[in-house]
């Protein structure tokens, strides 16, 4: 618990500069390190890390994209670029699985492709985020949620589980504890945008839009922390990796992260979410 508690500080201290001055390339290099490395993680966890027509161009893509996804928006069609960038990708993948006569089999291109897409989106959203309105506030709201659901959900669910959720998954989490961790990260992200607007001055947030927002962020995040969870099972791993200790790896933090920032940006890009005024 102790290394946890250090670990869990030693990245607050890191993190607080890289938000502040998220405006400048700060964002971008720290996002791009961790996507790649998250990447790495993966490779490493399917069996395809010394498979490197696979692995390398994920590791480049995993850098690329997260760390250009803002000046894309520069061009005339910043999507095309993104879905271009993807297909090629996908193109490459099944070729490689294609030319090598069975040395990479079609099921390895496919799990390189879509866990390093499904890792990019994540971590490329995370950033795109910024630069909507009160984009510091979005930022730390997207990593906000997912931390205080998976504290609210472990709480909750000590206190109040006894319904297991998905005991193949993962044998301690309860239908209670994500019923709670749900409603209290959605309670504490409307109280979070009460707070930013009197700080700042903005516009009122509207309580409803931000509940049901941060309800749907809170679920998406726990589905994105069974999803790792149940590869992790699958290859039979404990953790990601070992680069925070008491914590795993960048995926076994990150997890809900990556889940969570994709839908958020759907729904701002979208006018779904109005967030002041």
């Amino acid at each position: 618990m102790l290394t946890r508690i250090l670990t869990g500080a030693v990245m607050l201290l890191v993190a607080i500069p890289v938000v502040v001055f998220s405006n400048t390339m700060a964002l971008e290099i720290t996002v791009a390190l961790l996507s790649a490395t998250a990447v790495y993680e993966m490779m490493n966890c399917l069996g395809l890390k010394k498979n490197y027509f696979l692995s390398v161009p994920s590791y480049i893509i995993a850098v690329i994209l997260p760390a250009s996804v803002r000046n894309l928006d520069k061009l005339d069609s910043p999507w095309l670029v993104i879905f271009a960038v993807v297909y090629i990708y996908a193109l490459y993948a099944l070729a490689c699985a294609m030319f090598s006569q069975g040395k990479i089999r079609f099921k390895d291109a496919a799990k390189a492709f879509f866990s390093t897409v499904y890792i990019i989106c994540g971590f490329s959203c995370l950033v795109a985020t910024r630069a909507f309105n009160h984009g510091t506030f979005l930022l730390v709201m997207v990593v906000a949620v997912a931390f205080a659901t998976d504290i609210f959900a472990y709480f909750s669910g000590m206190l109040f589980g006894k319904h297991k959720l998905i005991p193949a998954v993962s044998p301690k989490k309860t239908v209670e504890g994500a019923i709670g961790g749900t409603l209290i990260s959605a309670a504490a992200f409307v109280g979070s945008g009460y707070l930013y607007s009197m700080l700042y001055h903005t516009g009122k947030p509207n309580v409803f839009k931000f509940f049901v927002c941060g309800c749907a962020l809170s679920l998406v995040s726990q589905i994105g922390d069974l999803i790792a969870s149940y590869i992790k099972r699958e290859r039979d791993l404990k953790d990601y990796g070992n680069l925070f200790p008491g914590h795993g790896g960048v995926l076994d933090r990150f997890d809900s992260v990556i889940a969570i920032a994709p839908i958020l940006y759907i729904m701002l890009d979208a006018n779904l979410l109005s967030v002041f005024g």
